[in-house]
């Protein structure tokens, strides 16, 4: 019965796998490369709170990290093994080196007391794509011939329909703590106004923008839209079973996303863009096909 729902509903072939782990640790190369590793460089070590695992390394490690050589050294090995990781070149060893480099990254910036979840998700398909054949096709490998043989079509799909479950439990969970922490109170007409304008008056986010100071005149209708939201977060995990309703889902979480970044000053660029693990790149290389024959 599983088989035969991932069958019908999951992408099942090594170019589905391939073109998923290019936008994947293509996000993280831009990222790396429009990001200025000497500013962060110019921070001093005595400032950091290790978090994790950071905890074991040693100080004199972070003094030597935090100059401008010791970033430039981690952003140049960072960009050099998603470069590789992206074109897939020797997939299975640049796969995993991209996700410990992302992960140590991650972490530092974190022990800064800085915290952010949109990139989590991401992470977690790093993770699913160090140990999976996402190399066998759409790669510089392939092209080569460095790559096995082919796999069965479950051993491509099955991945895809993992990280399709991962964001999906991203937004049900959110749901269910949402209701666990606050109850029935989340929906209260002054809660999204009262956050919103807390997100908009610190200095912690990217953008500064003061739609928030407009909710209070529209605080009526806003339960409504918080519950509106809420049912929509539960009922994600269908998205990944039901083709018909899919973009449905999809398209109310892009314009979700959109309107969270002038609302609340909060944008989920890297959760977003993680849709594309929905997109079934079978059928548009058949199209693509199709339309270089005629």
């Amino acid at each position: 019965m599983a088989q035969g729902i991932v069958n019908r509903v999951i992408p099942s072939s090594p170019h589905a796998l391939g073109v998923v782990r290019f936008f994947v640790h293509g996000i993280f190369l831009f990222d790396t490369a429009v990001t200025s590793y000497s500013a962060l460089g110019s921070l001093p070590p005595t400032i950091l709170r290790p978090t994790g695992v950071m905890k074991f390394l040693p100080w004199s490690f972070f003094d030597t990290l935090q100059t401008h050589g010791g970033m430039l050294t981690l952003k140049t090995l960072m960009l050099v093994s998603l470069v590789l990781s992206t074109a897939g070149f020797l997939t299975v060893i640049s796969t995993k080196t991209s996700l410990l480099l992302v992960l140590f990254y991650q972490g530092l910036l974190r022990s800064f007391g800085h915290f952010n979840h949109d990139e989590m998700i991401a992470i977690y398909f790093m993770v699913v794509l160090a140990f999976t054949p996402c190399g066998d096709a759409f790669s510089i490998d392939s092209r080569r011939g460095k790559t096995k043989q082919l796999r069965p079509a479950l051993a491509y799909a099955y991945p895809i329909l993992l990280m399709q479950l991962l964001l999906s439990w991203v937004y049900f969970s959110s749901a269910l703590i949402k209701l666990r922490i606050a109850g029935w109170k989340y929906l209260s007409s002054d809660n999204l106004p009262a956050l919103a304008i807390f997100h908009s008056l610190d200095n912690l986010h990217d953008t500064a923008f003061r739609g928030a100071f407009l909710l209070p005149q529209v605080r009526e209708y806003l339960p409504y839209a918080v519950a509106f939201i809420l049912i929509w977060e539960l009922l994600f995990p269908l998205a990944v079973f039901f083709r018909r309703i899919r973009w449905l889902i999809l398209g109310i979480g892009f314009l979700f996303h959109i309107l969270t970044v002038p609302l609340m000053n909060i944008g989920f660029p890297h959760q977003l863009l993680m849709y594309v693990v929905f997109v079934d790149w079978d059928r548009r290389k058949g199209f693509l096909t199709r339309r270089k024959q005629l």
